[in-house]
């Protein structure tokens, strides 16, 4: 399908599965708080995030290490409660992968393998309190908490955490994305609305609002890849 055909698709996949109540309109005619996908810049965007994404699984699946791996040094300074928790969950792996539990408070969750409602760029969850959950936007669902079993759930299953964040931050990324619990799904919304949210931009979010912006390239967009290949995020 041609990428004008997807667009196409997409916007109406995505205006379809929202449960939003209709927005005012803005002066220009767009919805408030949604992207303008017929814009020449969000289909530039659009375009650019499908090469970034089809990147990012194609050197995953070839086993290569697109970040250095952290030896948590800087969560050991910055976050000493969360180095705990992390090094008791690396002494329980061989436990934890059958259950598919990954990662700790705040935890970013990031798959390549998913595709929702045509959007081909993956899912993102941010780990719970108590990491037996997460917090994510789910099509048709909205926000939600679900079972943390990422990793069977997912045959691409990646963890990481923040680089400098404390341990009031990595709690409090988890608590906002909490406080957004039964709100709708849509993909087409702005990064900053939040009278609606798509996976990776309630993770993107919950971030932003603790001082820390993990969108790798600040567009009209966050997607998975974007985390990914944010300096602040760290795979371990």
């Amino acid at each position: 399908m041609h990428f004008k055909n997807k667009l196409i698709a997409l916007t109406i996949t995505a205006l379809s599965i929202s449960s939003l109540p209709i927005f005012a309109h803005a002066s220009n005619g767009t919805q408030v708080g949604l992207l303008d996908l017929t814009s020449s810049e969000v289909q530039e965007e659009l375009a650019k995030e499908e090469k970034e994404t089809k990147f990012n699984k194609e050197q995953r699946s070839k086993a290569k290490k697109r970040k250095e791996i952290n030896n948590l040094d800087d969560l050991k300074k910055n976050a000493p409660e969360k180095y705990k928790e992390i090094q008791n969950e690396q002494a329980k792996l061989t436990a934890l992968a059958s259950s598919g539990k990954m990662g700790t408070v705040g935890d970013i969750l990031i798959t390549y393998d998913n595709e929702t409602s045509g959007w081909n760029h993956g899912h993102a969850a941010i780990v719970r309190k108590n990491n037996d959950y997460i917090v994510e936007a789910w099509p048709k669902e909205g926000v939600r908490v679900y079972k943390n079993n990422w990793g069977n759930r997912f045959d691409s299953a990646y963890k990481f955490y923040v680089k400098g964040a404390d341990d009031t931050d990595f709690n409090n990324a988890q608590k906002y994305a909490y406080s957004q619990l039964g709100k709708p799904y849509q993909l087409n919304v702005q990064k900053h609305f939040t009278d609606a949210y798509y996976c990776s931009q309630l993770v993107w979010k919950s971030w932003y609002e603790q001082g820390f912006d993990v969108d790798a390239d600040g567009g009209f967009l966050v997607t998975p890849a974007d985390i990914d290949d944010s300096k602040l995020t760290v795979e371990y």
